[in-house]
């Protein structure tokens, strides 16, 4: 018993010593609120070092490996005028990211409906000119041929947010099979979770994700004012005056416009946990699971709210890449990140001040995944 307890001793001092933690030192998942750096001295954290510098970061990073949280930083305020900084605690608008959830609420009111992802559109929206000729998974890869829509321009509840929605749906018969990118395929999908489930997708989204998951900072812009000192605010980049601070004007409708699609807020951590739960059959069951990330007969690369990393980066082809690639931007936020198939590894860059002009996506996560599964340093 003495051998054992000094080799444990020696375990921990070996770790604390080293700069990398052991097993024991590694946060569990619900301390994301913290700063951690675990991949001091690492190539890793050189890279990631040079990247924020170039690019002005504001925001929130976190990169996880092999289920631990390994590095965790908040960069410049989330609130300027309030003096709130951002960090783990801190929320943002997701955007499209939310798209992965609605995804997900959607296969399990399909289980529990009875019907499948090949069900055609018409089942549901029969009143929709060529509904036939599309099925859900067209929906939620991106190829149902739905062309542009016209916002609505006026505050709306989500019943008359729908019927607009619907009147509006226009389908080129042309471009079905093909991806194209429009968020208003979701907005679909959310009408026919609150149809089959009789209630709305709100209560949905809490009973089946969040209360689950027990999450603490993911909430919908309706409860907006409840979580004041956790959330950011979007601001304008420039990048001659990065730390400028020039705050978004959001107007109501912008958010009405966002059922299913991108009005909820999250923080790093309960994104994480809530796409590694996607990953690894947590809320779905595996058959469920594979058949909601197949591309079915449409073939995109665009599989319900998130991209494949192998389809999308030829150079991330290697079978230890395999994974997930996430993006959502709106109002001067922006999410970027990367998950691996198992929702073991992951990157995560949440900045609620974008700097679009210099081409984050790709560009800033994926060297970052690469890297963070190659690097032998960390854990």
């Amino acid at each position: 018993m003495l051998i054992i307890l000094i080799a444990l001793i020696s375990g921990i001092q070996l770790a604390t010593s080293s700069g990398r933690a052991m097993n024991i030192y590694q946060p569990p998942l619900g301390s994301f609120d913290q700063n951690v750096n675990y991949i001091q001295g690492t190539k890793t954290e050189k890279e990631l070092t040079q990247l924020m510098k170039n690019r002005h970061f504001i925001g929130t990073v976190t990169l996880v490996k092999n289920n631990h949280l390994v590095y965790q930083q908040g960069f410049g305020y989330a609130n300027q005028s309030q003096g709130l900084m951002n960090s783990g605690k801190v929320t943002y608008q997701i955007a499209s990211i939310q798209k992965s959830m609605t995804a997900v609420l959607l296969m399990k009111t399909a289980a529990e409906k009875h019907f499948s992802l090949d069900t055609p559109v018409s089942k549901f929206y029969p009143q929709i000119q060529g509904a036939n000729l599309i099925t859900l998974r067209n929906l939620l890869t991106m190829t149902s041929g739905i062309t542009d829509q016209q916002p609505i321009k006026k505050p709306a509840n989500d019943k008359q947010f729908l019927q607009y929605t619907v009147s509006q749906v226009k389908i080129n018969p042309q471009m079905i099979g093909k991806l194209h990118y429009q968020p208003v395929n979701f907005v679909l999908l959310a009408g026919i979770i609150q149809r089959e489930n009789h209630m709305s997708y709100y209560k949905y989204f809490e009973k089946n994700i969040i209360k689950p998951l027990g999450l603490r900072y993911s909430y919908f812009y309706q409860n907006m004012n409840k979580y004041r000192t956790v959330q950011a605010q979007g601001y304008h980049f420039n990048p001659h005056r990065p730390t400028a601070y020039v705050p978004f004007k959001e107007k109501r409708a912008g958010y009405d416009e966002q059922l299913g699609t991108g009005n909820l807020y999250m923080s790093n951590g309960d994104l994480y946990q809530t796409l590694r739960a996607f990953m690894n059959s947590s809320i779905l069951t595996p058959q469920q699971t594979s058949a909601l990330y197949s591309p079915g007969k449409t073939r995109s690369k665009y599989l319900s709210g998130v991209y494949s990393i192998q389809q999308t980066v030829p150079q991330l082809f290697g079978q230890q890449y395999a994974g997930y690639h996430f993006h959502g931007t709106e109002f001067g936020f922006d999410t970027i990140g990367d998950i691996s198939k198992n929702g073991a590894d992951a990157v995560i860059f949440t900045s609620n001040a974008a700097n679009y002009g210099a081409n984050n996506n790709y560009s800033l996560d994926i060297p970052i995944y690469k890297q963070l599964i190659d690097d032998s340093q960390i854990f």
